[in-house]
């Protein structure tokens, strides 16, 4: 995946935001559609997969906090 975003500083955060989402999101409805775990459905699947990725972002927010 290229870095567009980063690449052109006029971006705001919400630009780069959709830009990454644009990046991405055929290829996590892919993974989404295409993961088998025995009694989840695919709707289960993306709200697991919701909740790491806030997870994830609390994590990112603790170790910045932690750096600055």
């Amino acid at each position: 995946m290229s870095d567009i975003a980063s690449q052109i500083p006029e971006f705001g955060y919400d630009e780069r935001v959709m830009i990454c989402r644009k990046q991405i999101e055929k290829a996590v409805y892919q993974f989404i559609a295409s993961t088998k775990v025995d009694g989840c459905d695919p709707a289960e699947v993306a709200m697991a997969i919701a909740d790491i990725a806030d997870d994830y972002i609390l994590l990112l927010a603790q170790k910045r906090n932690l750096t600055h």
